[in-house]
Formats: structure tokens, sequence, C-alpha cells
């Protein structure tokens, strides 16, 4: 009597088949740009109403209700093309680039405002900004 030996077949077996949704790179890209967003929302949100919590005269241009501004229309953006970077879509790919280079240019010109948040907040943007651009094979085309 042979032995029927049932295994489950390799992980990879098939080299055509698209990787999971959120996996590996995708997810890192896609969790640090909505993290980014996040950040950059609430720093909006407390610009514009908690003024108290920022040094406005560190600011080199404008004042704190523009920045706020700007913070929160980025935020929502990144948020949007976080949730495209997990569908693994090209766009995705194309909007986290230009949204963390202007994240990145925000953080940078309002650090006066609150550096160490600034600080924080180019990090996630840099990240993201590494992660899409050396690792972009993972994405669909």
């Amino acid at each position: 009597m042979a032995k029927q030996a049932t295994r489950a077949p390799d992980r990879y077996a098939n080299r055509n088949a698209p990787p999971p949704i959120g996996h590996g790179w995708v997810a890192f890209a896609g969790s640090y740009l909505m993290l980014a967003g996040l950040l950059n929302l609430i720093w909006g949100v407390t610009a514009l109403s908690k003024k108290d919590y920022f040094h406005e005269s560190g600011l080199l241009w404008t004042s704190l209700d523009t920045w706020g501004g700007l913070a929160v229309i980025v935020a929502v953006v990144q948020l949007v093309a976080g949730g495209l970077l997990f569908a693994r879509k090209l766009g995705g790919v194309l909007m986290a680039i230009v949204l963390a280079m202007v994240g990145i240019l925000m953080n940078f010109l309002s650090i006066g405002a609150h550096p160490a948040w600034s600080v924080i907040a180019m990090s996630c943007n840099a990240l993201v900004l590494w992660a899409v651009t050396v690792h972009s094979d993972q994405f669909e085309t």
C-alpha cells in the first residue's frame, strides 16, 4: 500500500500569482504615508484651533492659519494616496512620491513652530519616499 503524502503547495509555487494586498514594502509605504497624513492632520487642526501650542514667531513665512490649512489639505490627500498604495496602484505610487516631497518641504518650512513634531513628520515622509522609489517593482504598472 503506497503512502499518500499530502502537503500544502509551496507558498510561491505560482510565480504569476499577484502578491497579497498590503504585504511587505507595500504595507510599509501605505502605513507610513497614512501615518504622515494623520500627523499632518493633527498638526493642521491643532494649528487652526489651539495656536498656543505652537511658536508662531518661529515661522519664517506667513501664519499658523495658512500652514494649518495647508497641512489639513495635504493630510487628506496623503490618506487617500495611502489607500491607493495598499491597492498596489501606480497612481498611488506617483501620488506618494509627490506628497512625500510636499510633506517634507511643508514640515521643513514650518519647523520653527514645533520642531520635534516636524522632524517626526519629515522622517515618516522620507521613509515613504524611500520605500516607494526603491521598491517600486512591488506595485502594479
